[in-house]
């Protein structure tokens, strides 16, 4: 870490503002503390060993927020080009443990706005435990049901009875096969992890289709669909508030490979791009969960449904000639993710869209790309001249 170059902001300097092009260097502040601001009704205090400004530079986005320093700030600059380029393990261990634990606090803002029950809780009740399985159950995500059933004998094997019946009417899927280097091929249904169970490893789709949901307000929440060449984290939240959990179900036949964050971190030595890969999807989660955020504090329902599809369009990953795409999305999903009833009024607002179609299933398409973007950025900067916000980006 003494290779890099030391930064210092007087109090009260600006260190980005909001809405600019970001630079080609981030800080980890080592000394005082800087706050962010202009994007929602409270801000977001930055510490020793918290992370400035990288989420921005690896997606090409503009800041979501000013940050200013709060009281005499020293920080570590370092260049993005370091990050691509090094072995250093230091570093990257630094980079990704402040990252994960950015996008555990984004969406832990997100669900308690989200939630209705705003308590935090270690523990789980045999009735809530009972009603999630039986949720899934009868949501076809039989996999998922029947692991919280056995989950739930093990938890009270006094009350064994009451699930063993359901049990009996179940069969389970096959196990993942293995293939070469740790690539596992999963039938579709099967569930990678439960909101009770997790696995502590890392998932790189190879092909396929990966969904991830929880239980919320008694509803069957979609949080986000994954398919070739994204990754799912499976380790358990560091937060101990239980919306965080959430399950893994494969919606079609999946090849995903298979480590943990140390195999990971081992690899990378060798392979930087692999690092760079970990710490780019990351950061689009914590975006993500940052626009989800935006999509609950607005009112107007088609400025909602805009900035939904645009991060999920963000999260595909396209060749850039490309300027159409089939989203792995339903309207159900956007009803779910946005925590709206009516489906037909989504519909309704989606045809007023331009680049959008609905599918006579009920899937998304975005049928030209560049014209959503545009009505997109023209969303925002309307949001912002109304309500003295940016909704863009940290």
């Amino acid at each position: 870490m003494h290779k890099y170059n030391t930064a210092h902001f007087k109090k009260s300097t600006i260190i980005y503002i909001k809405d600019q092009i970001p630079k080609d260097v981030f800080y980890i502040i080592t000394k005082g503390k800087a706050i962010s601001y202009g994007t929602f009704n409270y801000n977001v205090e930055f510490n020793q060993g918290d992370i400035l400004g990288l989420v921005n530079i690896l997606l090409n986005e503009p800041y979501f927020f000013n940050v200013k320093a709060m009281e005499d700030v020293e920080a570590i600059e370092v260049d993005i080009t370091e990050v691509i380029k090094t072995k250093n393990e230091e570093l990257m261990v630094k980079i990704a443990a402040n990252l994960d634990a950015s996008f555990e606090t984004w969406l832990g803002r997100y669900y308690m706005l989200l939630s209705e029950n705003k308590e935090i809780a270690k523990i789980r009740t045999k009735e809530e435990i009972m009603n999630m399985a039986d949720i899934y159950k009868k949501n076809e995500f039989k996999h998922v049901a029947y692991k919280l059933y056995n989950e739930y004998m093990k938890l009270f094997p006094e009350n064994a009875d009451d699930v063993k019946d359901k049990l009996s009417e179940m069969t389970p899927i096959e196990e993942p096969q293995k293939n070469d280097d740790n690539v596992y091929y999963y039938k579709k249904g099967y569930c990678l992890y439960t909101e009770l169970e997790y696995t502590n490893k890392l998932y790189i789709i190879k092909s396929g289709e990966i969904g991830i949901y929880n239980i919320v307000n008694l509803g069957q929440v979609t949080r986000a669909i994954y398919s070739k060449n994204n990754m799912i984290d499976g380790y358990k939240p560091v937060l101990q508030y239980q919306p965080l959990s959430t399950c893994a179900v494969a919606l079609e036949d999946s090849y995903i490979k298979v480590l943990t964050k140390k195999e990971l971190i081992n690899i990378t030595e060798n392979d930087p791009e692999l690092s760079l890969y970990y710490i780019k999807m990351v950061s689009v989660k914590i975006r993500n969960t940052i626009l989800k955020l935006m999509v609950l504090s607005v009112d107007d329902l088609l400025s909602k449904l805009l900035i939904t599809l645009y991060y999920m369009l963000k999260t595909e990953i396209l060749p850039e000639d490309v300027n159409s795409v089939n989203l792995l999305y339903t309207l159900n999903d956007i009803k779910t993710l946005m925590n709206i009833k009516d489906v037909k009024l989504i519909e309704r607002e989606l045809n007023r869209v331009r680049g959008v179609s609905v599918s006579s299933d009920g899937y998304i398409n975005i049928t030209d790309i560049k014209s959503l973007i545009i009505e997109y950025r023209n969303c925002i900067n309307r949001l912002s001249n109304t309500h003295h916000h940016s909704m863009m980006y940290f």
